[in-house]
């Protein structure tokens, strides 16, 4: 079974909202403070998520289905989490 820290996911996702909208990124932000309002923002984002280096290595594979658009930063954490998890990973805490 493959293995992924909670660390490593969190600091890979709240590096890449910080870069996209140069703000401090907190769990309980709104994922538009970050990435903009509206479904096609958050449809485009999910594939800059899904082709990160880092999440394309591990096959990362978010679907609209799967994040929605009044979702803060901890609920799209958790969106990823139980990607890796429905796809065999076990995500442990270091």
């Amino acid at each position: 079974m493959p293995r992924r820290s909670y660390q490593d996911i969190r600091d890979w996702l709240f590096a890449r909202l910080r870069q996209t909208s140069g703000k401090k990124v907190a769990y309980n932000h709104k994922v538009s403070t970050h990435i903009g309002k509206g479904l096609p923002t958050l449809y485009a984002y999910l594939n800059v998520l899904n082709t990160m280096p880092q999440f394309s290595a591990d096959g990362l594979t978010l679907v609209p289905g799967n994040v929605l658009a009044s979702f803060n930063v901890e609920d799209l954490l958790g969106a990823i989490f139980e990607d890796y998890q429905s796809r065999g990973w076990e995500i442990y805490y270091a």
